[in-house]
């Protein structure tokens, strides 16, 4: 008879802990990372995979460590759970520990959790502190003298021009005025205009006023030092344009060779001349208001439009055609 050799193979079965540690290498994963994933701490993590039930909670938590390993690797959780439950019996036993279903030791997992009274204490704080911004910078407005910025010309600058222009910044709730001029602000406080110079030194001022009549005052200090041309039989033969109003007051503002040299109202008892060599041009508030005359004596309609007219122009060949022209029409 022939006896047969059977060699016994050790099968090692691996416990709960290298299961889940397992479970997590396999999908490359580390254990802070697993622990944002189901919501436990990566120290908890770290010592179920030890089996180190000395450093867990209670089982009732444990469990549910256990739970959210199952679910997040799509493992049987029945599985998971009935090796848990042995190998914690044993453990047990062995430190003569008897099962503990009660809370003792929490899980420390960060949470906040809003209340009603926490939103409407949110709510108020939010309120109270838009109360709070509206007031400061509404007295700010009304206490303080309004914040003004030129940014060009820098101060004491050197120009070879005989104009400059100023730009500049200022609240977008106050007026600009240059050398006593109003000037138009934009929407975001920001200004520019085109100033004329004197060969030298010019000092140009810029004021800024807000709706409390509060002012600021800045003084430019700028050096025209521009050649200064010989006067030429074109620039001798100077003109001249009148305008003026029939009833009602009329906003005007008037560019001379490219100059700006009136922004401002024009009533019915007054009249401004203004010199050229080369062009006028007139932007009015009311056309049908506005009477222009190139002698100072025979006055024509501007235009029949009572609307705003802009940017009209009067050069120095047909400024006096023009206006007769006009008038011809008018009279047909």
């Amino acid at each position: 008879m022939v006896e047969q050799n059977f060699v016994r193979k050790k099968v090692k079965s691996l416990t709960l802990g290298e299961k889940l540690r397992q479970l997590r290498e396999e999908r490359h994963m580390r254990a802070y990372d697993l622990s944002h994933k189901i919501n436990v701490k990566s120290a908890y993590i770290e010592a179920l995979e030890k089996g180190q039930y000395n450093q867990l909670p209670t089982k009732v938590y444990v469990k549910g460590f256990v739970r959210s390993y199952a679910r997040f690797f799509g493992v049987t959780e029945h599985v998971l759970i009935n090796l848990f439950e042995r190998e914690y019996s044993v453990y047990n036993n062995i430190n003569n520990k008897e099962e503990e279903e009660t809370v003792n030791k929490l899980p420390q997992v960060p949470r906040f959790v809003f209340t009603p009274r926490i939103l409407m204490v949110g709510v108020g704080f939010v309120f109270l502190l838009a109360i709070g911004i509206y007031l400061y910078f509404g007295i700010d407005n009304f206490v303080s003298s309004p914040w003004i910025i030129v940014e060009q010309p820098m101060q004491n600058s050197i120009v070879t021009e005989d104009f400059v222009i100023i730009q500049g910044k200022t609240r977008n709730n106050s007026r600009v005025f240059i050398n006593g001029q109003q000037t138009f602000v934009n929407m975001d406080g920001s200004f520019s205009e085109k100033v004329g110079l004197s060969f030298g030194i010019n000092v140009i001022q810029v004021k800024s006023i807000n709706k409390f009549d509060k002012e600021s005052v800045t003084d430019i200090v700028v050096d025209a030092q521009y050649v200064i041309e010989q006067p030429t039989e074109e620039k001798k033969d100077e003109m001249s344009v009148f305008v003026r109003t029939t009833r009602e007051n009329i906003l005007v503002y008037i560019t001379a060779d490219d100059v700006s040299v009136y922004n401002d109202m024009i009533d019915a008892s007054d009249t401004r001349e203004f010199h050229f060599t080369r062009e006028v041009k007139l932007t009015t508030s009311n056309g049908s208001e506005t009477m222009v005359s190139c002698d100072g004596e025979k006055y024509i309609k501007l235009s029949n439009d009572s609307g705003v007219i802009k940017d009209h122009v009067f050069d120095k060949e047909h400024m006096c055609e023009t206006l007769i022209e006009v008038e011809n029409k008018e009279k047909k």
